[in-house]
């Protein structure tokens, strides 16, 4: 069963008041962890470009 919610309400309410106490901005840090994540899956996103890239110019070459 996945997250509900609630559950998920009242996790970022506890992180917000945790990092309200450390004068930390929840956007900024949500923003830090978004790019923690996308740097940690930068190989996802190279393969799927090479992929789209791939598919495009075989579709360009079909259309000749």
């Amino acid at each position: 069963m996945g997250v509900t919610n609630r559950e998920l309400k009242q996790s970022k309410d506890l992180v917000q008041t945790l990092l309200t106490i450390q004068d930390i901005s929840y956007n900024e840090w949500l923003h830090e962890k978004h790019q923690d994540y996308i740097q940690q899956n930068q190989d996802v996103v190279m393969k799927s470009l090479l992929h789209y890239k791939g598919a495009d110019e075989e579709n360009k070459n079909k259309n000749i």
